[in-house]
This record gives C-alpha cells, sequence and structure tokens, in this order.
C-alpha cells in the first residue's frame, strides 16, 4: 500500500496514469515488482510540468516487442479519432506487424489477442462491442502524443498546405475538416517513399480530394502498402491504380458517386482489405475479383441484383465477408460455399434477398454470422433430411460457430 500511495504521487493526479500503472501491476504480488516500478529511471527524465509522459513509457516498456511496434503505429492516425477493431487489425496486417508462430492461428486471431491486451493495459478508452470481436474505441490524447514522440519522423499529419513531406516520412495523413476540394501536390516534392496515404472523413457536398491530386498520387506512390480514400467524395478510381503492385490495404469505402471500378484494381494481388462499404451506386462487382487471390476481408455494397458465380467464391484467403445496403440484391454468389477458411459472415440491410445460397452449409470455419434488416430473407437452414433431429442442424452445419445474431427478419 506505501509503495501504491508513493507511485499513484508520481503520477501527478492524472487519472490515465494511474490506470496505465495499475493495470501493469495488479496481477503482480512480488513487491520486488513495485518497488522496481516506483524507482523506474525514467522518472528521473527532465518533463515539463504536468507532463505524465514518462509515467505512460513506463507501461509502454513493459509491452512485448510486437505490442510496441503495433500501439506506435497508431500515432498515423489523428486523435480523437475512432478506431474498428476491423480496421485497425487489417492496418496492422497491411504493415506487417502481425507474425504468426503457429500455422493454425490466423493473423486476425493474433491481432485481436493485441488489441485486448492493450485494451487491459489502458492504452485504448471508450470501448463499445458492437458484436464478437467487433469493438469502437479510442486512444486518450496522452498515450497519442507518447506513440508520436516514439514514432519519430515517420509520420505526417496533414493538417495545411503549408507542411512539407520529407524523405523521412514513410506514413501521411491528411486530416481536412470540412475543407475545399483538397488538391495539395506542393507539399509532395518527393512520393516515392511513402508506405500509407490515408484521408480522413471530409464532409459537405463541395468537399473532397481532386481528381488531379489523387491520379497524382496513384502514379508516382509505386510502393504504398496502404491507401484510404474513405468517405473522400472521390467519383472516378484511376485507371492506374493496378500499378500499386504492393498494395495490401484500399479503402474506397463510403463514395457514393463510384459507379465502376477499373478493370486495373484486380491485378492487386498482394491486396488483403478492400472496403466498398457504402459505394451506394456502383453497378457491379465483377468475376474479375478472382484475381484478388491475397484478399482477406471484403466489405461490399453495390446496386447489382446478383453476385456471380466463379467470382468471390473463388477467394481462397478470404476471412470477413460483409454484404451491407445493397438495396437491388436478390441472391447471393452459388459456390458461396468454396470459401472454406471464411470466419465471419455479414448480410445487413439487404430487404430484396430472398435466401441464402444452399453453399453456405459447407461453409465448415464459420464462426460468426450475422444477418439483419433483410425483410424478405426466407432463413430456411434445413440439411434436408429427415431423420435429422432439428436441433442437430446448426451444430452439424457449422460445428464452430460462436456468434449468431440475427435481427429484423421475417
Amino acid at each position: 500500500m506505501e509503495i501504491g500511495i508513493e507511485i499513484v504521487k508520481k503520477c501527478g493526479g492524472v487519472p490515465l496514469a494511474v490506470r496505465a500503472l495499475g493495470s501493469l501491476l495488479y496481477s503482480s504480488t512480488s513487491e520486488q515488482d513495485w518497488k522496481n516500478l516506483r524507482d523506474n529511471e525514467i522518472w528521473k527524465l527532465d518533463q515539463k510540468e504536468n507532463d505524465i509522459l514518462n509515467a505512460l513509457r513506463i507501461s509502454y516498456n513493459h509491452l512485448s516487442p510486437h505490442l510496441k511496434q503495433c500501439f506506435v503505429y497508431c500515432s498515423i492516425f489523428p486523435k480523437d479519432i475512432e478506431y474498428t477493431s476491423i480496421h485497425l487489425v487489417q492496418f496492422w496486417m497491411a504493415h506487417g506487424l502481425l507474425q504468426s508462430h503457429n500455422e493454425n492461428q490466423d493473423l486476425e486471431n493474433i491481432g485481436m489477442q493485441y488489441i485486448k491486451e492493450l485494451m487491459l493495459r489502458s492504452f485504448f478508452q471508450d470501448i463499445v462491442q458492437i458484436y464478437e470481436n467487433v469493438y469502437l474505441f479510442k486512444i486518450h490524447d496522452l498515450m497519442h502524443d507518447l506513440a508520436t514522440s516514439l514514432m519519430r519522423n515517420e509520420c505526417l499529419i496533414v493538417k495545411s498546405t503549408n507542411q512539407i513531406c520529407t524523405k523521412s516520412h514513410r506514413h501521411l495523413s491528411f486530416y481536412f475538416v470540412d475543407a475545399p476540394i483538397i488538391d495539395v501536390p506542393n507539399i509532395l516534392p518527393n512520393l516515392g517513399h511513402l508506405k500509407s496515404i490515408t484521408f480522413y472523413p471530409i464532409t459537405g457536398e463541395s468537399t473532397g480530394i481532386s481528381q488531379s491530386f489523387l491520379e497524382l498520387i496513384v502514379s508516382r506512390c509505386k510502393f504504398l502498402w496502404m491507401l484510404t480514400l474513405f468517405s473522400s467524395n472521390i467519383e472516378v478510381v484511376p485507371k492506374k491504380i493496378g500499378n500499386l503492385k504492393h498494395l495490401r490495404y484500399l479503402d474506397l469505402g463510403s463514395n457514393p458517386k463510384i459507379k465502376e471500378l477499373p478493370s486495373s484494381i484486380y491485378k492487386l494481388q498482394n491486396l488483403q482489405f478492400l472496403s466498398l462499404f457504402g459505394c451506394e451506386e456502383l453497378k457491379t462487382l465483377t468475376r474479375d475479383v478472382k484475381y484478388l487471390i491475397s484478399l482477406r476481408c471484403l466489405l461490399l455494397t453495390t446496386i447489382q441484383k446478383h453476385l456471380p458465380t466463379n467470382g468471390i467464391g473463388c477467394l481462397n484467403s478470404l476471412r470477413r465477408l460483409g454484404i451491407y445496403n445493397c438495396n437491388n440484391l436478390e441472391y447471393l454468389f452459388e459456390d458461396i460455399g468454396h470459401l472454406r477458411v471464411l470466419q465471419t459472415l455479414m448480410i445487413i440491410g439487404c430487404p430484396r434477398l430472398i435466401s441464402l445460397p444452399r453453399g453456405v452449409r459447407s461453409l465448415s470455419s464459420l464462426q460468426n454470422l450475422i444477418l439483419g434488416s433483410c425483410e424478405r430473407l426466407n432463413l430456411d437452414l434445413s440439411i434436408g433430411s429427415d431423420k435429422q433431429e432439428n436441433h442437430d442442424e446448426l451444430s452439424s452445419t457449422w460445428p464452430h460457430l460462436r456468434f449468431l445474431h440475427i435481427r429484423e427478419l421475417p
């Protein structure tokens, strides 16, 4: 108790610091561990008045090397951004931060372990659970300051046109709130070294990214791993996007003016994450999607009535498939059962969807099934055998099912 009181005094009355160090010590009954933390050399570093980063750095130093890397990369995002576990795990994966030491352990599961551990250590806050392993959360401003100090000069968050991207920067984030059309190539004298470019949600009909600026990025950033254009008010995806051979993460979500995708997009054989969520005018996702052989997560909105066979069903690496707000969709692709490693299937807001294809019963790895707001969906999952008892059908169809969420069905 006495040692704890001394540690609390060093935290300067900042609850975040108390929580972070408390979560570090709560499972330790060793008096020496508590003394070591109290007497840590970091406390002796020069610090400004009310600067508590040293306390947070002690908590950071006790993380495993992999967790340290994942946390530090969160500085790429601006402050006050709300994270989703799906996107953050895919973001870490795109940057090669997740490594599996067991062939049977998916990188997605490793990423979720990291998120939960960082939650327990108070590195994340304002946590809301939406579904199984789907969370919303934020990073405290002080934690973000810590991550930024550790990332040094690799990340640049652009909030004005007078900032300059240097060769030391690897990650570029544009954060213009209610800005006019973004067209600032003058700040980008050298783009070839960048690994990620992110645009954060832009509000208003008259705001967005200029087509010329987008074309410049796609033509010059040949080594990009990640490109996020979420809610950027773009209408045309550049044809040269297929030249980004190293791209692993592409977010085109919430761009309702996009009507079609260039055929070159299907050349991105390293792509692991593709979001077309909220692309409400997208006419079609063609069979050529099957050439995205590394795709692990696909989020889709489209106006087409049928998803073609020999397309999505050929994505042998797909772990998560989300189909959202497809107002015209009546049938899914018949070969859905070929997705033998699919773990999560989400179908939400498809009012004309009549039934699920029989192939869903072959999704042997399915763990999470979420169906909602499909008012015509006939959810008949029967096996077709009179001899089989009804209560055995679900467990025999999906032996690994852990989470089932059904709402607003007939």
